[in-house]
């Protein structure tokens, strides 16, 4: 139930982390603020109510505070809501409430549950952080690798309820609608924009030629081997404990694809 003494006390404490990172408050997700104010997202959720009671509290002591669209909410709550209960579990009701929206808005938007759940995978999937490395990716090999595993794991490790709850609805609905999102259209366009990264080193000479798969295999393997066992185990790995195995993985993919 939302409690207005703690919703002041948030607003104080995100304040105060704004005015410390420079960053404005509609860049901070719900996700984040709770890890500001040391607690989950759903305790976050329980306590305050809906979000934009946090943001008219703000506003009211000056932040810039913009509205998020009734799709970018819809997707944030959808996300918060999959990992605290799995898929199967929630209703686009739980969603809108969350949201502080209507289900007719998320169906107009979204395009329903099926479109909700796409929204949700690639938003926080790898393929927004590796698409904005590649836009300009480190001319050396192993640093371009380095950063790429550091986003990737971020990704999955980071969001890591999010990602369990993805992958677990495609692995229990294979001829679902996220499923068949993933294997038609995210797959192909996550292979495009790493076979342009690795053909431009092949091209150079500082790769071997490989077949694709080959290469993509030796790159995606160990990251994914690695990322699902952690989701699958609950293991948490910091950001420092992910940079060390981003060092690692580049310094093994490496030596296996070097010319």
């Amino acid at each position: 139930m939302e409690s207005s003494a703690y919703v002041e006390e948030v607003a104080t404490t995100v304040r105060g982390h704004l005015a410390a990172t420079g960053a404005e408050a509609s860049e901070l997700t719900l996700e984040d603020i709770a890890a500001v104010m040391g607690v989950s997202r759903s305790t976050l959720i329980r306590r305050i109510g809906h979000r934009s009671h946090l943001d008219e509290v703000l506003a009211r002591h000056g932040a810039r505070v913009v509205r998020l669209s009734a799709r970018d909410r819809a997707v944030e709550a959808a996300a918060g809501l999959y990992g605290a209960f799995g898929v199967g579990e929630v209703t686009l009701d739980m969603i809108a409430a969350d949201a502080g929206c209507t289900v007719q808005a998320i169906q107009g938007q979204l395009g329903g549950r099926d479109g909700l759940l796409t929204a949700v995978f690639d938003r926080y999937s790898p393929m927004p952080r590796v698409a904005e490395v590649l836009a300009d990716p480190p001319a050396d090999l192993e640093p371009a690798a380095r950063l790429l595993y550091e986003q990737v794991l971020g990704a999955m490790m980071g969001e890591a309820r999010v990602m369990a709850a993805m992958f677990a609805e495609i692995a229990s609905r294979p001829g679902g609608a996220l499923a068949v999102h993933v294997r038609e259209n995210y797959a192909p366009r996550f292979v495009g924009l790493m076979m342009g990264w690795l053909t431009a080193h092949v091209d150079a000479g500082v790769v071997r030629e490989l077949p694709e798969k080959t290469l993509l295999s030796l790159f995606a393997g160990p990251v994914l081997a690695r990322s699902v066992t952690a989701l699958a185990t609950g293991e948490h790995l910091t950001p420092t404990a992910r940079a060390e195995l981003a060092a690692d993985l580049a310094a093994a993919f490496c030596r296996a694809v070097r010319a």
